[in-house]
């Protein structure tokens, strides 16, 4: 079954985003005019469309110039000679360079550290010139990962301050896209101070986008010459607006007109809303592996009482899950559910289930296995 397909990669039909298109333009242009760049951060919960976005938004730096790099990685960071694979330039040795390298930063001491990220950074030089680098960093949320040994953290740290601070000398920018937890990982190596416009929290397409989108997909990719109203609204209506979402019912629709061998009616509609509503459950099972049934038990307790988008506070999830488990097991569930999109973090500091039918999901499946909690709760 399709259902756990991630449907990553660039979007086939890609509608919307228009804001943070114009800001991302905006900010390539204004930092190239100063000769320097910094961090496009893009986080949110998984499904959300964050990769297609990434691709968008990289097809639009090299319509204006930037030379784009989409394949960076962690350890590009840190580790010389994959930098310079990434960006196919010739490696400067460090010996050649440590004598130029500045032995502290952050309080930390380790020349070899720093002489392996100026190295790096140096690479990053040769590859850029007057009309901007863009390097694509997708799963950025993996940079929490680079905290231990202390000099892979020394190392990236510094690379991290380079770029985010524009200190390259030329306009580079690191674009990273990841789940919600990113903005975390960079405060762990350093980097804790965003522009607002440069730190978007993605959710769904709004209705318009999102009709377009399945519009262009039955047409194109199902062969309905003149999809009907009813069914672009029916599919937008189940999808949420959520791009991982649609292209579970675009499979849907594939799946159920190949065996139809007619022309499509509302009875095939109704089947497709049954397999959309499947995968999406499927979807949702797979999102909270892991989490054990006594704990998505406690879990949906939290929201029993509460709508799509409302939220929680952080201590009365802990305070929830230590009902059942030791503090430290409870922390972990935590951690697992926010790092796997059960739960997502807003903007004031609570935290929600990201998707409106995954809060019905994970309510409808399990809190009734509980007597709901009385905790305060609040809407966002």
């Amino acid at each position: 079954m399709d259902a756990f397909t991630e449907h990553r990669g660039p979007a086939e039909y890609f509608h919307g985003r228009t804001e943070i298109i114009k800001h991302f333009v905006h900010a390539l242009e204004h930092y190239r005019n100063r000769g320097k760049g910094t961090t496009f951060l893009i986080k949110g919960p998984p499904g959300a469309g964050k990769t297609a976005l990434l691709t968008k938004l990289a097809e639009h730096a090299d319509d204006i110039g930037y030379a784009v790099k989409d394949t960076v990685s962690p350890s590009d960071l840190y580790v010389p000679e994959d930098m310079e694979a990434t960006l196919g330039v010739e490696y400067t040795s460090r010996k050649e360079l440590g004598a130029h390298v500045d032995a502290k930063i952050a309080g930390v001491s380790g020349k070899k550290e720093l002489t392996q990220s100026s190295a790096v950074v140096h690479i990053v030089q040769k590859a850029a010139h007057g009309n901007g680098l863009l390097l694509v960093l997708d799963e950025a949320q993996h940079l929490a990962e680079l905290v231990t040994p202390e000099a892979v953290k020394v190392a990236t740290m510094n690379t991290l301050d380079k770029i985010h601070n524009g200190k390259v000398g030329l306009p580079v920018f690191l674009l990273a896209g990841g789940l919600g937890t990113t903005e975390l990982a960079f405060e762990s190596l350093g980097v804790s101070r965003f522009e607002d416009t440069h730190r978007v929290r993605l959710g769904a397409l709004g209705h318009t986008s999102t009709c377009a989108v399945i519009h262009d997909h039955l047409c194109h990719s199902c062969g309905m010459k003149n999809p009907p109203t009813e069914w672009i609204e029916s599919l937008a209506e189940q999808s949420q607006g959520w791009p991982h979402h649609m292209m579970s019912c675009i499979e849907s629709v594939k799946s159920t007109l190949a065996q139809a061998g007619g022309d499509p009616t509302k009875v095939h509609l109704k089947q497709i809303l049954v397999k959309g509503e499947a995968r999406m459950s499927a979807y949702y099972q797979a999102r909270a592996h892991g989490i054990s049934r006594k704990q998505r038990v406690l879990l949906a307790s939290l929201f029993t009482d509460l709508h799509p988008g409302e939220s929680v506070d952080k201590e009365d999830v802990i305070e929830v899950l230590e009902t059942e488990y030791p503090s430290e097991v409870a922390q972990d569930v935590f951690t697992r559910a926010l790092r796997q999109g059960v739960l997502d973090e807003r903007e004031d500091g609570d935290f929600a289930v990201p998707i409106p039918s995954m809060h019905t999901w994970l309510v409808r499946s399990y809190a009734k296995e509980r007597q709901p909690q009385k905790l305060a709760k609040k809407f966002v």
